[in-house]
């Protein structure tokens, strides 16, 4: 079958600026080399704020790493183009890949409401609030912490410019205080790249009540390849089939229009045994076809679940 893909998050840009790496091509884990079994390729790719840094250190590295990429797409602009919109991406002739922003752990703005504005004028459509611990804003998934008063302040700015709220690194309390602001103006949030806490334990892993709610919302949910999150805490090999469990697990919750790919590629040190970069995910979907998935849900799954969401927002 043709593969196409829509993946939900990847940290390549940051990758690429810290180590010096062209788009083109690369020893990371997405590269425009490294797209050719898919027909069709659109990424929502984040840039991370190096917790090591103070709010306004990475603010300020924000725009480094958002530069650097842009002008590598301006370098691969016959292949590549950055889109703001569903319309831009529409219109981009066939075989072009389409790169969306995101920022992860929205720290970065330091206080200052007006930079979500700036960072929205930039081409940001996606935004977490948190990364891992506590911040300004709220947090993290591995805290019991609730939004601060400016983490409320920048969420409602957010969806005010129609930017979509990820929850994937949002503590429980923050995940259901941005659920119930986005439903108080009936939009949908979206978790990325989380896995299901029912197969494997872990604080990043979403449990059945929350992605049922995501659901709900309207919202699409990205399977990430992190081996903690496929297999819970713990030295674990993950293999293509604990994927399969967890996308399984998921069509159960009646998620088969919900389901998406969030691979965490560039943002995670070990993938699955059979899939060493994006130019093997193909091997899942062959996989899939094995295990009797038809076509259309493997595409769904793949891409057009993606596809849909972002046109209807």
């Amino acid at each position: 079958m043709e593969h196409r893909l829509f993946d939900l998050h990847c940290d390549t840009p940051y990758r690429m600026y810290k180590e010096g790496q062209p788009l083109k091509s690369n020893s990371l884990h997405v590269a425009l080399d490294k797209l050719a079994p898919y027909s069709k390729y659109a990424q929502i790719a984040a840039i991370w704020s190096d917790n090591t840094l103070s709010d306004e250190e990475a603010y300020a590295a924000f725009w480094r790493i958002l530069n650097n990429f842009k002008n590598e797409i301006e370098v691969n602009r016959q292949r590549a183009a950055i889109c703001r919109s569903y319309d831009e991406y529409a219109h981009l002739p066939d075989k072009y890949v389409a790169f969306f922003l995101a920022i992860e752990d929205a720290r970065i703005l330091s206080g200052n409401v007006e930079r979500i504005r700036e960072v929205y004028d930039a081409g940001i459509r996606f935004i977490s609030l948190n990364w891992q611990g506590e911040n300004s804003l709220g947090g993290g998934y591995d805290t019991n912490s609730p939004l601060t008063h400016l983490g409320h302040t920048i969420a409602s700015t957010a969806l005010d410019l129609g930017m979509v709220l990820d929850v994937s690194h949002s503590s429980a309390r923050v995940f259901d205080e941005i659920a119930e602001m986005a439903a108080s103006l009936k939009r949908p949030i979206i978790a990325t790249h989380s896995d299901s806490n029912s197969v494997a334990v872990h604080p990043r892993n979403l449990t059945d009540d929350q992605f049922t709610r995501i659901k709900n919302s309207g919202g699409i949910v990205g399977i990430s390849l992190a081996r903690s999150h496929l297999c819970g805490k713990g030295n674990y090999t993950s293999e293509i089939n604990d994927i399969i469990d967890h996308i399984e697990y998921y069509l159960g919750l009646d998620g088969q229009h919900t389901v998406c790919l969030g691979c965490d590629f560039d943002g995670i040190e070990t993938t699955p045994t059979e899939i060493s970069n994006i130019s093997e995910l193909y091997k899942l979907a062959e996989a899939m076809s094995a295990k009797n998935f038809s076509d259309e849900l493997i595409n769904a799954i793949f891409y057009q679940n993606a596809h849909n969401f972002l046109k209807k927002i």
